[in-house]
């Protein structure tokens, strides 16, 4: 998406203009999110009690393997789904498809693909310079990590997802997201429940496999945000603070090359190097073995050689023209 997003063709004045940039950057004016408040609130408290009971009755099997399992599942809901697909168009897929990766991303805690897209497509554009909503290197590491969203108010600009207002399908999804991050907390404690056939069971399945779950995938997501604009290698002279980070691409399945995708920001594989983690990409990698998913963007790369670099060349109808992209791959 090339419009730009600044008005209606009136001068605005310079200094109005970097005020309300600064503004939209910390939060000013903007009035605390509860809803962001309770979503982190929530989880760390209901972590706290885990561990207590944990402590105090021990923990089986089931349940440690649940929690994994549903960390797994809404971290591809949305590395695969909310920012590969919705924001950057990596891919296409079968819309059945779409759907699980939406309702996925959704059961992590973030409630809304609208938001989540419109705020990250916002961040390309303005990497690390006035309107990024969460530069670490304009307003520190912890307002990257997560005090940005105490402060926005949950309504996402329409400008930057013209693309998905056009989907019923997926407004739809969107306008029952508390439902799914609810039923995200619902079924491990399910499981749980009917595997140990008890309501203790049942309760850890809420608590691990739900709210620790939810704190674990929300805080790895998190760096991503912020040690990745702050800390790590630097392979490609982008013009934002991204860097690569294994250790934050071990935990977040493979968002921690940063560099990498500000560098090539429509390519489905963040990890360019074969020893380089991208668990999003070999899911991505695998659905097109089995023919899931299709036009799958990515760099060309040659035979020992990391991918040659093009400034002007980007893929026809991508939505962020930030940063330095590559040709597409044939």
């Amino acid at each position: 998406m090339s419009e730009s997003c600044s008005g209606h063709g009136e001068q605005a004045d310079p200094m109005v203009a970097q005020e309300s940039s600064a503004s939209a950057l910390v939060g000013v004016e903007r009035g605390v999110s509860w809803w962001g408040v309770a979503n982190h609130v929530i989880p760390l408290l209901g972590t706290m009690v885990g561990i207590v009971l944990v402590a105090i009755n021990g923990i089986t099997l089931e349940m440690h393997l649940v929690a994994i399992v549903m960390a797994f599942l809404t971290g591809l809901g949305v590395t695969v789904g909310f920012h590969r697909l919705f924001v950057h168009r990596s891919f296409e897929t079968y819309r059945p498809v779409a759907w699980l990766l939406a309702i996925l991303g959704c059961m992590k805690g973030e409630a809304s693909v609208l938001l989540w897209v419109s705020e990250h497509r916002k961040h390309h554009r303005h990497a690390d310079a006035l309107g990024d909503p969460h530069s670490p290197l304009l307003a520190g590491f912890w307002h990257a990590h997560m005090s940005w969203l105490f402060v926005r108010t949950y309504s996402f600009d329409p400008r930057e997802v013209p693309d998905l207002l056009k989907r019923p399908d997926l407004l739809w999804i969107d306008r029952h997201g508390f439902k799914w991050y609810l039923l995200g907390l619902f079924i491990p404690s399910a499981i749980c429940g009917l595997v140990s056939m008890s309501a203790y069971g049942a309760l850890m399945g809420f608590l691990w496999g739900g709210l620790l779950r939810q704190l674990y995938v929300q805080h790895t997501t998190y760096l991503v945000n912020s040690a990745t604009h702050l800390w790590g290698s630097k392979a490609y002279p982008t013009a934002d603070g991204s860097r690569n980070s294994w250790i934050v691409a071990l935990v977040t399945l493979g968002e921690g090359w940063h560099n990498y995708h500000h560098a090539f920001p429509y390519s489905a594989r963040h990890g360019i190097r074969w020893w380089q983690i991208d668990v999003g990409w070999y899911v991505i990698w695998f659905m097109a073995r089995l023919g899931l998913v299709w036009n799958v963007r990515s760099p060309r790369f040659t035979a020992n050689e990391p991918p040659v670099l093009s400034q002007l060349e980007q893929p026809e109808g991508s939505p962020i023209g930030h940063g330095i992209v590559a040709a597409p791959g044939e």
